[in-house]
């Protein structure tokens, strides 16, 4: 299911970015064709669900008014993870509390309040950007397939965690293959396509404690087992 909050209407457009995204988290696995989501399952309902929530339009406009009836949206229709690869320069007060408010009333029957999971931003800059740095939300930068930060990948004490993002432009094999409008593959690369990893992961722990966790210990989960490889 899903929602255009930009257009206000249920007719959610497809569009390469956000198609890629999700790919990363629920493309089917084991079956040969294409590539293999983080959580996909095997294609027989096993896999994680994925509720589209549409705030930028094809041509990359944006209403940020209507950003915060995302998360409250998909709070009262049981998401649990909320999956963010975008950002902006600045956030307004109704952001945050529509923040605040998946957090408490997300999760569903998977877990105890919701979590956000948000791309830092590609301009290679220490300077924050939102929603990824406001604290209750895990913030991910990108890496290299050498595990190294991606020359365009955002850093600074308030990025939490990172993950496979890319790292050569024009796009190739270096950066992350996944799916495109169409029924094709495509590489694309920036913290947007690192971010569906963590997610991802983030689903398959809570798969494993169905009805158990909360944000706090799910975050946890995820900092805690990673390794540091860049202070």
């Amino acid at each position: 299911i899903g929602y255009n909050f930009y257009a206000d209407t249920t007719v959610v457009e497809k569009c390469l970015h956000g198609t890629h995204v999700a790919g990363t988290i629920a493309a089917n696995t084991n079956n040969g064709i294409g590539v293999s989501g983080i959580a996909g399952g095997g294609g027989s309902g096993d896999g994680v669900r994925i509720m589209s929530c549409q705030i930028i339009s094809s041509d990359n406009q944006v209403i940020e008014a209507n950003i915060p009836n995302a998360f409250i949206w998909a709070a009262d229709r049981g998401a649990a993870i909320s999956q963010n690869s975008w950002n902006f320069p600045l956030a307004s007060p109704s952001l945050f509390e529509a923040i605040d408010y998946f957090i408490a009333n997300g999760g569903g029957s998977a877990m105890n309040g919701g979590i956000l999971i948000c791309s830092a931003g590609n301009a290679d800059t220490n300077e924050i950007s939102y929603p990824a740095c406001y604290a209750p939300c895990i913030a991910v930068a990108a890496t290299s397939h050498q595990d190294i930060r991606s020359f365009f990948s955002n850093y600074g004490p308030w990025v939490s965690i990172s993950a496979p993002g890319g790292n050569h432009y024009p796009f190739n094999e270096e950066d992350i293959l996944s799916t495109v409008p169409g029924g094709g593959y495509g590489y694309l690369m920036g913290t947007s396509m690192a971010c569906p990893h963590v997610s991802g992961v983030a689903a398959l722990v809570v798969s494993l404690a169905k009805g158990l966790l909360n944000p706090v210990d799910l975050k946890d989960i995820l900092l805690n087992s990673t390794d540091d490889i860049s202070s």
